[in-house]
């Protein structure tokens, strides 16, 4: 069994060792993607995904009114006692913004945010998206700009979808996705009902009698929604809806959504990323 540090003694070390750098982040791929950026630019930081640091010591007191339990809660807790212990630590926790700009989040010098609602919304571009159909599929039938438009039919709608479900229902479930995504194949469009998913979201949630409110909440957020579609997606729904879509326009049953994540991530030219302040701060 691997020996995890304990938070504890991580705060002693950058106490006594001021000079370093180190970034914390989500999982392993975050770690693989961000070692490859800086690697790229020839700046070596050690890069720890917060799954290695044990918080079972932690005091309640201590978590923020967070759930320990989330990888993210975990950056966020991590980033508040360096800034509180050693204010002018130059370590980073990074962490997805997720539905920050909507509820309320928590800030310090510590902790960046991605400058998009999560990582994977780096991928969702043009450059991206078509390296991958040229090199990983081949033949596609459609452009990337077809595939991003297609795709945003239904990660805007979902991106409502859980921020409603943050805001009033939190231990409610989501309807899976297979078999609520129409894929027409010849035109390789997507109809996706939201009128008919909230339905089964509700009625899966004993939350029926709510339906009114709750349909009048999200015409109001998704009208409100007015910025790159890139602030408004959550990941794991941008790699399962992709995958669906390209499954069933081409019938591709050897690839995983995993498998496609990691493809994407691969495909990112690091010149790409430069502009955004997210990578822009990792380099200091």
């Amino acid at each position: 069994m691997e020996l995890k540090k304990k938070y504890k003694e991580l705060i002693a070390l950058y106490v006594l060792e001021r000079e370093l750098c180190d970034l914390f982040v989500e999982g392993n791929i975050d770690k693989v993607f961000f070692n490859y950026y800086l690697k790229s630019l020839k700046k070596i930081k050690k890069i720890i995904p917060i799954e290695e640091i044990d918080f079972s010591e932690l005091p309640v007191e201590s978590n923020l009114g967070l759930d320990i339990h989330s990888n993210k809660n975990k950056l966020i807790i991590l980033s508040k006692l360096i800034s509180d212990k050693i204010p002018n630590s130059r370590i980073k926790c990074i962490v997805d913004k997720d539905f920050d700009d909507f509820l309320p989040s928590i800030s310090n010098n510590n902790l960046i945010k991605t400058d998009y609602s999560c990582l994977e919304a780096y991928l969702f571009c043009d450059e991206v998206i078509q390296k991958f159909l040229d090199i990983g599929i081949g033949n596609f039938p459609k452009t990337s700009t077809n595939v991003l438009r297609e795709l945003a039919k239904v990660l805007k709608p979902l991106f409502c979808i859980r921020l409603i479900r943050e805001q009033k229902f939190k231990n409610a479930q989501l309807i899976i996705l297979d078999g609520n995504l129409n894929v027409n194949k010849v035109e390789a469009t997507i109809n996706f009902d939201i009128n008919d998913y909230w339905k089964k979201f509700l009625m899966k949630n004993g939350l029926t009698s709510q339906k009114v409110e709750v349909m009048t909440t999200y015409d109001q957020i998704n009208k409100n929604l007015t910025l790159d579609i890139r602030n408004y997606i959550h990941g794991h729904d941008f790699i399962d809806v992709f995958y669906l879509y390209i499954n069933k326009v081409k019938n591709t049953n050897n690839f995983r959504p995993e498998n496609i994540g990691r493809a994407l991530f691969l495909t990112v030219e690091v010149t790409m990323l430069d502009q955004y302040n997210l990578f822009q701060n990792i380099q200091q």
